[in-house]
């Protein structure tokens, strides 16, 4: 009689390669999972209609000064600490000037000036709503204040209008500090005419998003 002999062997290599795979599956799934883990949901970006206006001499109240507005005409509500504010100009002898907003900055008054002295802060820009934040835009430090670009309070809503604080500077030695931090190195009396283009970018940091993106046209 003839006897049939199995190797046990013969199986080994095929259960141990079945294993590898399957191991090497496991932990695929496990460092995927991870790392989506680790990303976090993608931030959605709001949506806000907004128009910009840039003034080479605005009047504020029988004195003219260069000023900035950002008007919220519709959508979403924006945290204005969520916000970045980017600029380029170049001057009419061709220099290229960046300017950036983010986060809460203040500048400093004049002692030229009745109120806005160089004691007192403002925001570069901030929220006009009296209603509000009161009429308190104007502090003794520069530590912030609830209605200044940047603060986690300054929210930015439908109908709400960001300012420079054009309307607190004075008719003796007329400047806005807030355009000087917004336009580094410019002498305003010759280098922001009316008529002269800014590329004015307002983006939403936590997504990336550009919520406007538009050529102003000085007036």
């Amino acid at each position: 009689m003839t006897s049939v002999s199995y190797r046990e062997d013969a199986v080994s290599p095929v259960v141990g390669v079945m294993l590898m795979l399957s191991i090497t599956v496991m932990i695929a799934a496990i460092v995927s999972a991870a790392a989506g883990g680790l990303s976090g949901p993608e931030k959605k970006a709001p949506e806000a209609l907004l128009d910009v206006s840039l003034y080479s001499a605005k009047d504020s109240g029988g004195f003219f000064v260069p000023a900035m507005s950002i008007r919220h005409i519709s959508g979403n509500v924006l945290s204005t600490k969520d916000l970045q504010l980017v600029l380029y100009y170049r001057t009419p002898s061709g220099r290229l000037v960046k300017g950036n907003l983010s986060g809460q900055e203040a500048v400093r008054g004049d002692d030229d000036w009745p109120l806005f002295t160089s004691g007192k802060y403002s925001g570069v820009l901030s929220i006009s709503d009296d209603n509000r934040f009161g009429s308190d835009t104007l502090q003794d430090s520069g530590g912030g204040n609830d209605n200044w670009f940047g603060n986690a309070t300054a929210s930015f809503h439908p109908g709400d209008m960001l300012i420079t604080p054009a309307r607190y500077c004075g008719p003796t030695n007329p400047h806005n500090p807030s355009m000087e931090y917004l336009f580094p190195g410019i002498d305003f009396r010759t280098d922001f005419p009316a008529g002269a283009v800014v590329t004015v970018k307002i983006i939403h940091v936590p997504s990336g998003q550009i919520l406007y993106d538009n050529d102003v046209v000085v007036q």
